[in-house]
């Protein structure tokens, strides 16, 4: 498997992934997959933070209905950070998979995914009541409430993780 890893690294997908140039000449590869990975990181996370927000009672102008709708865009960008991910992860195979860091971070990651596939499922069954005043309110329950901060907890530790192993990586393996 390791001398799998090494021969894939030495080939030319490998190595532009690693070295070459996106498109045009100024553009490096590895730096312009780094860049889609930080817009889907900023997208899921961000909409997932006011999902939560939204969820615990903050932010009552948002009604539920629109908040699935947002959860729609966040899982693109999930689908833009699991392509851009392992595009990055062949770039280097055997410098990631030697990093404890990266199993923690991609254990986070699957946590925090299942996380807000029950939030998502949470949010359709959540229902408009009356309240004492004649008007509508959309109170999350208490197991929403738990999801959303679990969703908020992985997406943290998956980030600090993440960046802790760029922190933490060894030096390409020979």
């Amino acid at each position: 498997m390791w001398n799998a890893m090494r021969t894939f690294e030495a080939g030319d997908f490998s190595s532009w992934l690693r070295e070459g140039n996106f498109i045009i000449e100024p553009f490096a590869t590895y730096y312009v997959l780094l860049g889609f990975h930080a817009i889907g990181m900023a997208v899921v996370v961000g909409i997932c933070f006011m999902l939560s927000s939204r969820i615990l009672g903050f932010q009552l102008v948002v009604s539920m209905a629109a908040a699935r709708h947002m959860l729609r865009l966040a899982w693109w960008g999930f689908w833009l950070n699991l392509a851009s991910g392992v595009l990055l992860i062949l770039a280097q195979p055997r410098r990631e998979f030697m990093t404890e860091l990266f199993w923690v971070k991609m254990a986070v990651i699957v946590w925090a995914v299942l996380a807000m596939r029950s939030m998502g499922r949470g949010l359709a069954a959540v229902r408009p009541v009356a309240d004492a005043r004649g008007g509508v309110v959309e109170l999350a329950p208490w197991s929403l409430r738990v999801t959303a901060l679990m969703v908020d907890l992985g997406w943290l530790l998956a980030i600090v993780s993440g960046r802790l192993v760029g922190y933490t990586q060894p030096p390409p393996p020979l």
